[in-house]
């Protein structure tokens, strides 16, 4: 029997992730085709270009017909945290007598927290960050359990419209019917982080190439997810305008650069051969740190505005592909926020870094729905 095939569209902030995959043993992935496609991406809840971004997802859509053994129908999108809002609310239905609690009082208690209102959002997804009975023990899932009354601390993730429409309108002219849209903060925080991990509460900050998302996890829920415009390409932009160099140079020497070794030289170089080019190992360290700083700063306010006061024990995790390979950028980050900073990389063999951390998320929420 052929195992079955998912499709996932990764929606990145400076690339899309078009993916085919099957699940292998141990829950790993057998990918049978994965296509990235650059383009100019997003920021604060809007595409830069949407007629590039239907060329995009048309070619995408495209790749994953070829990778689909069958007839390509349902395709999962993730939701970036820049198109998204997270409602935390508490719930609580009460029983004529203690009983077995069932699925459909789970999804009664869901209905009676939140009713969708809104004509700008759609809720997409639904979830407990820990459930209550009447003898105040605390579950992650009550279905089977004795109790009088269900209570409920619960989160929902809710889609801009503007991306829903945009989205769906390009993949229907491509004949794709069913579209699933999904949340990749809450599909990272499920996958990426262990339960245990999850149950006393986590911070997580996916920083990409364009955008970053901030996000406070519980159970199995989001308690806080916020998205704020600085990644990994403003720190190549800060270089290109620092030395008046072309931005593909400068994305090279950003690579090259580590933050946390001392080099006697004072010279670094660029490029290889008779033409290299020179530059101060303590001018560009300088201008990555001050970059660095900015994303601090800002990591800092969504903490702040959260209102959530997190136990000193719980370290920062760093995920994405915007800072996660820049040597030196985590301890210089944890120095910054005066924080335990981690790099969170999906358990995957050869596929085990951080830049990978969404696309298999997303895979893994959609094999789970098959």
């Amino acid at each position: 029997m052929r195992n079955k095939q998912v499709a996932v569209l990764d929606i990145g902030s400076s690339k899309i992730t078009a993916t085919v995959a099957e699940r292998g043993i141990n829950k790993t992935f057998i990918i049978k085709g994965s296509y990235n496609f650059n383009y100019d991406g997003f920021e604060e809840g809007e595409f830069f270009d949407l007629a590039q971004l239907k060329q995009v997802l048309i070619l995408a859509v495209e790749s994953l017909k070829k990778a689909f053994t069958n007839k390509l129908d349902t395709v999962y999108v993730g939701v970036p945290g820049d198109f998204t809002e997270v409602v935390v609310k508490e719930s609580q239905i009460s029983f004529a007598k203690k009983r077995k609690i069932t699925e459909q009082d789970v999804d009664a208690l869901f209905d009676s927290a939140f009713v969708m209102q809104s004509v700008k959002y759609t809720l997409i997804n639904r979830s407990a960050v820990v459930y209550e009975l009447d003898d105040f023990r605390r579950l992650a899932n009550p279905v089977g359990a004795m109790s009088g009354i269900l209570k409920g601390k619960l989160s929902f993730v809710l889609c801009n419209n503007y991306f829903i429409e945009a989205i769906k309108a390009i993949l229907q002219s491509v004949d794709i019917q069913n579209i699933e849209f999904v949340s990749t903060s809450l599909a990272q925080a499920m996958y990426l982080l262990e339960p245990e991990t999850r149950d006393r509460i986590a911070l997580v900050c996916d920083i990409g190439y364009i955008a970053t998302t901030v996000m406070i996890v519980q159970g199995d829920g989001l308690l806080y997810q916020k998205s704020f415009p600085y990644g990994g390409g403003y720190i190549t932009a800060d270089l290109t305008q620092k030395f008046q160099m072309e931005f593909e140079d400068a994305e090279k020497l950003k690579r090259k650069i580590n933050l946390s070794c001392q080099i006697s030289s004072r010279e670094f170089d660029l490029l290889d051969g008779d033409n290299g080019q020179y530059y101060s190992i303590e001018d560009v360290k300088n201008v990555v740190k001050d970059s660095l700083d900015i994303l601090c700063e800002d990591i800092s306010l969504m903490l702040e505005e959260s209102g959530y006061v997190l136990p000193d024990y719980v370290p920062l995790m760093i995920t994405g592909g915007g800072i996660s390979y820049l040597r030196g950028a985590k301890e210089h980050v944890s120095g910054r926020l005066n924080m335990v900073v981690e790099i969170l990389a999906p358990k995957v063999p050869l596929m085990d870094k951080p830049s990978e951390a969404s696309v298999l998320s997303l895979l893994d929420l959609a094999l789970q729905q098959l």
